[in-house]
């Protein structure tokens, strides 16, 4: 009898072992594995594309791979707002993502002179116009805006949201 008891203690101790065991490795919910969002800065970086869009091989396409890699580097977060076709909406636009209190607003669709023009009605705001060629002749802009080719576009962009992630 005294056997029989001593082996139901065993059992018992061991049962006990084993719960107290898948407990503590148990995971907890939201500990590790599935999908969190993104912890972004309160800044942001916004992009007025082209006609192209953000397609890739496009200049838009270019700037906003620029931007992307930037934001995971910088936790800056950064969006686009696509063109609409009409030389005529591009001071409506920008002004919107002015609006939208962009940090830096990298264009891709618009001429030197309506980016010379927004800059100078916001002079707090920074510019980057990403050009396809320097056809157009010197750029006289403000000293808020900056125009950079296209194949320099990708380190100016990611220097400028560095540097604004830094402002916040």
């Amino acid at each position: 009898m005294r056997q029989r008891l001593v082996k139901a203690g065993v059992a018992a101790v061991a049962v006990v072992a084993v719960f107290v065991t898948a407990w503590v490795l148990w995971p907890r919910p939201g500990a590790a594995g599935g999908p969190r969002a993104r912890q972004y800065l309160d800044v942001s970086a916004c992009l007025l594309t082209g006609s192209g869009g953000v397609s890739p091989g496009s200049p838009g396409g270019r700037a906003w791979h620029a931007m992307e890699s930037a934001s995971l580097a910088s936790h800056v977060m950064v969006s686009y707002l696509p063109d609409s076709g009409a030389a005529a909406d591009v001071p409506v636009m920008l002004n919107t993502l002015v609006e939208r209190r962009c940090g830096v607003i990298v264009v891709t669709g618009a001429s030197q002179v309506q980016v010379a023009s927004a800059a100078k009605a916001h002079p707090g705001q920074r510019f980057i116009l990403v050009i396809t060629s320097a056809a157009a002749g010197p750029a006289v802009v403000p000293s808020n805006a900056v125009v950079v080719p296209v194949a320099d576009a990708s380190g100016r962009i990611d220097q400028e949201v560095t540097a604004l992630a830094a402002t916040a």
